[in-house]
């Protein structure tokens, strides 16, 4: 059956819609979006589920299946149909390996700061202005959970939004039938290749976001000081680019002085010079900042005096919880080496870095990750991250084989006592790395409460009494 009369026929038939069939409920149709989810048949007709869509299930004789040449389609389709079509007036996506949260917090605060109803949507959750709305499981929502939040942010009479187009949203079709009137692009290094296989099917599917989702009258915000500028300038299907960078660009650094407090920037936009202090820490925060204003510039709000100075640092990400303590999210090759080389930048030259990697994920960033932490730190800790159901004492070791001036301690709370330890009695800067703004920590088939922040926090608090 054509796909929009597919459309048309369940629409009308169905309550609700779900591709995970714990979330079915009685009159849902369960969408199945690969061959594993067929496993999970049994278990959603028996929530209630009325239909069934497939894109090939011939073993169960029954006339809740459906077959759908493009399940994908069908799901971001139908999920926006049942909640209207509703979304907010103007809608900004930024892919990218790293920085895509810095960009869409900073675009909110500067919509909220300049009286506009904004809000965010990524891996801190959804918010709008300051206060947040939800939690989100995903950097990029399924369909389902994205329409049912665009139709929320329409209701409260949001006008501007930007969301985290992840590598896995975007090749998933997450936000194929959501009006995107700008794509950002940050930058491009090794991540997630547990899912892609290669660089070149990682970069594959972000370009996606500029060839067949934002509209053609829509903008493309492209940084100009990355080697894939070029290729994704090239198949841009928007006419409208802004670009951004070091040397060149619309949008334009002309020169910064960092301090232990943030940075002191000269910004070119078009023909016009600003002179402004950007209180966050984080040289790769001044390339996240062009790329937000690029996407203001977009939703058609004037830039001429743009509150940058007010904006303030993104949970987690270089977030200085006092003096010599660091939290950052960065969990990358790139991110990490950006975060270390921002430190020196800001006047920190001895660095205890406390670390690990994720289990289950990329395992050639391991060692990679180990050989930055040698190159660029004083002393390093390494420990556990979110080992999930890889051995840790496996993942430990593939790091610290390439980590020279590195320590083992496997809990992470005796990591992070460890090294506030040290700084103190050495005067250190403590970096903790790779978790950020999670509350939890991922053991085995266990889901542990834990946050680099309330631990660091408490060790300090046992220290000062």
């Amino acid at each position: 059956m054509n796909i929009n009369n597919l459309i048309q026929k369940l629409a009308c038939k169905i309550s609700g819609i779900s591709s995970h069939s714990k979330h079915i409920k009685p009159g849902y149709a369960f969408i199945c979006l690969s061959e594993k989810s067929h496993m999970f048949i049994p278990e959603a007709i028996k929530l209630g589920a009325k239909f069934i869509v497939t894109k090939n299930y011939n073993t169960l004789n029954n006339n809740k299946i459906i077959t759908c040449s493009d399940p994908y389609k069908l799901y971001h389709l139908l999920s926006s149909k049942l909640h209207n079509n509703k979304q907010p007036h103007f809608i900004a996506a930024v892919t990218g390996t790293n920085g895509k949260t810095s960009v869409v917090d900073f675009c909110r605060q500067i919509w909220y700061l300049l009286n506009y109803k904004s809000a965010s949507i990524g891996t801190l959750g959804t918010f709008i202005n300051k206060q947040l709305l939800y939690k989100n499981s995903l950097t990029t929502p399924d369909p389902t959970n994205l329409h049912q939040i665009l139709s929320k942010l329409y209701n409260k009479q949001v006008q501007y939004l930007c969301l985290e187009a992840s590598s896995h949203g975007i090749d998933q079709k997450r936000i194929n039938n959501t009006i995107i009137s700008a794509a950002a692009f940050t930058n491009l290094s090794h991540d997630h290749l547990d899912y892609h296989n290669d660089m070149k099917s990682y970069f594959s599917a972000k370009k996606k976001l500029f060839s067949h989702v934002v509209t053609r009258e829509g903008y493309s915000i492209l940084n100009m000081d990355i080697a894939e500028y070029p290729q994704l300038k090239a198949i841009a299907r928007s006419s409208k680019i802004i670009t951004y960078g070091t040397n060149k660009g619309d949008i334009q650094i002309l020169s910064s002085c960092s301090n232990k407090k943030g940075h002191y920037i000269k910004i070119k936009i078009y023909n016009s010079i600003y002179e402004k202090f950007f209180p966050v820490l984080g040289q790769f925060q001044i390339y996240n900042l062009m790329c937000a204003i690029g996407i203001i510039i977009a939703s058609g709000v004037k830039y001429k005096d743009l509150p940058i100075e007010k904006l303030a640092t993104p949970k987690g990400r270089m977030e200085k919880i006092n003096d010599f303590i660091i939290i950052d999210y960065s969990h990358t090759p790139d991110a990490l080496k950006s975060t270390l080389l921002s430190l020196q930048l800001h006047g920190y030259s001895k660095t205890i870095l406390v670390f690990g990697c994720g289990g289950n994920r990329d395992i050639e960033k391991r060692k990679i990750m180990g050989k930055i932490a040698a190159q660029y730190t004083t002393k390093t800790i390494i420990t556990d991250d979110n080992p999930r159901n890889e051995d840790p004492q496996k993942i430990r070791k593939e790091i610290l084989s390439h980590c020279h001036n590195s320590i083992e301690i496997p809990n992470r709370e005796e990591a992070i006592k460890y090294a506030i330890e040290e700084a103190i009695n050495n005067n250190y800067i403590v970096l903790i790395a790779g978790k950020g703004h999670e509350n939890t920590q991922i053991i085995g088939n266990k889901i542990l409460d834990f946050n680099d922040e309330i631990i660091a926090k408490n060790i300090i608090n046992q220290y000062y009494k």
